[in-house]
């Protein structure tokens, strides 16, 4: 297991304001430069990764470092997989709890996608850095809950090999299996050289959060959830 503390960040107002759908002209109405420094010091972008193995498989589980995930879809993107990496990411309470306190609404929303955009940063800097130390030519990623067919009562598997995440990286799973802080992310990563996003797979429409559009085609070459 692998602590990694201050992953570097990127707060490009320019990429933020196109993010945010903000015109050039309304940057500076918009405050958006004062938010980017408001929450620069608020951010510790943390995770903690591992080496885990693949086991035993099954037409609707497969094993990983011993814990038995059942998802029809995570064990069809493992079948040629020998080794993965597990992972949790945050960028810890401050800029949540500062979002919070705010009385503008629009402010918090720029601050919670500014949250979210930092948490995509770190993603890919994990993929790279694990691409690169292990020499696979890609990696793609599976969370709980990102499908119905692997759903988010997955996600206590998921911490369980960890221990003690919160003493790891300030991170805990509460009852309702929600992520504290909220601005957190976790999945595994695995070996893909054709690339893999959950959102191929989601028929659901009008998603803020898609990333790629929904293809029935590989679709049909999963199993059904």
């Amino acid at each position: 297991m692998e602590i990694v503390d201050h992953i570097p960040v990127n707060l490009d107002a320019g990429e933020i304001a196109r993010r945010l759908h903000i015109r050039p002209e309304r940057a500076e109405s918009s405050h958006l430069e004062e938010l980017i420094e408001l929450a620069r010091p608020l951010i510790d972008l943390r995770a903690v990764y591992d080496i885990s193995y693949v086991g035993t498989k099954d037409p609707e589980s497969v094993e990983v470092a011993g814990v038995v995930f059942r998802s029809g879809v995570l064990r069809h993107n493992l079948e040629s997989s020998q080794k993965v990496f597990p992972y949790i990411m945050t960028i810890g309470p401050e800029l949540e709890k500062t979002a919070s306190s705010l009385g503008d609404l629009l402010k918090q929303y720029y601050l919670e996608e500014i949250a979210n955009i930092v948490l995509e940063q770190g993603a890919s800097w994990l993929t790279d850095k694990l691409q690169g130390r292990w020499g696979f030519p890609g990696l793609s990623n599976m969370s709980p809950g990102s499908l119905e067919d692997w759903p988010i009562t997955e996600q206590a598997k998921l911490f369980s090999l960890f221990g003690d995440t919160e003493k790891a990286i300030g991170v805990r799973l509460t009852d309702h299996l929600l992520m504290l802080p909220r601005k957190s992310i976790s999945g595994i990563l695995f070996p893909s050289e054709e690339g893999f996003t959950a959102c191929q797979l989601c028929p659901r429409d009008n998603c803020p959060s898609r990333r790629a559009r929904y293809d029935k085609d590989s679709a049909a070459e999963y199993p059904k959830s």
